[in-house]
Formats: C-alpha cells, structure tokens, sequence
C-alpha cells in the first residue's frame, strides 16, 4: 500500500512528539492497530472525531490541523510535499493545500520546493 500524505504527517507529528504507537493509541482510546494503518496508508479517511481525538494528544499547531483536515479529504496528496512543508514553518496551509491540490500533466512532477515557489508567486500575484 502507498504512504499517504495524511499518514506522513501523522507519523511525523506522532515520532516529534517522542510517542510509539501503542502510547498514542491509550492517550486517545484509538486501536494501535488502526493508528498503524493510518500511518502505513493502508486505512485513508479517519472520521473527523478519530482526527480530532490524534490530534489533540499529539499537540497539532493550527497549521498542522488544518493540513491534517485537509489530508484527511485527500489522501492522493504527494507524502513528499507534506515532509517539505512540515520542514518549512514558513508555508502556511493555504499554500500547501494550493500546492497539493496542482494537477500534473504527464508523469513528471516537479519538486516540492519547486511547487511550492510557484505557488507562493501565484499569490503575490
């Protein structure tokens, strides 16, 4: 099964936190086992309530929940654009969900820091 961006995000927040797995699933009354496939990308959309409930143990900033939300509705999303731009504090959610929402034509993508330039030129535009 492919990572999902929702899953990435989700392992980031979780690992930067110094939790496991099974920690975060007793902190949120959540099945280890259901937290696992969210993350591998195995399981896609969480119920809203599910989100919320990770989301708060995991101390999400506003940013990294209106991604998560966002990711949740959208598990096509590039993981390799959500590492960039939870590595960059500077990308706000907007640009990021602007960036994740691009459609590509052919099989080529361009690069996370690529994509998101455009789009931050895009706005100031």
């Amino acid at each position: 099964m492919q990572q999902t961006g929702l899953g990435v995000l989700l392992r980031q927040l979780r690992e930067g936190r110094g939790l496991s797995l099974r920690e975060l699933s007793q902190l949120c009354s959540i099945d280890h086992a259901y937290v696992h496939r969210l993350e591998t990308g195995e399981k896609e959309s969480p119920s809203s309530e599910l989100l919320t409930r990770l989301l708060r143990v995991l101390k999400a900033t506003e940013r990294e929940t209106g991604m998560a939300k966002w990711l949740a509705d959208h598990p096509e999303a590039n993981p390799d654009l959500v590492v960039y731009t939870l590595g960059d504090a500077t990308i706000d959610v907007d640009v990021f969900t602007a960036a994740a929402g691009v459609r590509h034509r052919g099989k080529v993508r361009p690069d996370p820091a690529t994509l998101i330039a455009r789009v931050k030129r895009a706005f100031e535009e």
